[in-house]
């Protein structure tokens, strides 16, 4: 199965297809952000995106084989057409195998289909995978 970037707006999300305990996505979210030493604490990352919830932002999830190996975070001003994408964790098993590129791939292809014009990268990794990739500024195609 590929990696597939699915947006959530609820950290119970049924994406676990197994039968899955309750809390499982969210505490396997947070143990990758707790791994990784260049995100805030697992909690702090994910009552920041719970609390965007509620203002309808969503933190997409890259899952490989049933599990989750990638996570960020997608928020909208309410007022533009341009997202900021800011926590980018990668499950420490597949770090160095260029998953966050693809992922943010991913998660930039979903959005564009949307309607998204412009991305803000808030991290310097974010933002050298996107400048890499060319895909900091949608080109209009007529």
């Amino acid at each position: 199965m590929p990696l597939e970037a699915i947006a959530i707006n609820d950290l119970n999300a049924p994406l676990i297809k197994k039968p899955a305990r309750e809390n499982e996505l969210a505490e396997r979210l947070e143990a990758m952000y707790d791994a990784d030493d260049d995100q805030p604490t697992g909690s702090e990352v994910l009552k920041i995106i719970e609390q965007g919830f509620g203002r309808g932002q969503y933190l997409y999830v890259g899952m490989f084989n049933d599990k989750p190996i990638a996570a960020i975070g997608c928020f909208d001003d309410g007022q533009t057409d341009t997202k900021r994408l800011q926590y980018l964790t990668v499950h420490p098993q597949n770090k160095g195998r260029a998953i966050d590129a693809k992922f943010i791939k991913l998660v930039y292809d979903a959005e564009v289909k949307k309607g998204v014009r412009q991305f803000v990268p808030v991290d310097k990794d974010i933002h050298q995978i996107m400048s890499e990739y060319e895909l900091l500024r949608v080109k209009d195609t007529f």
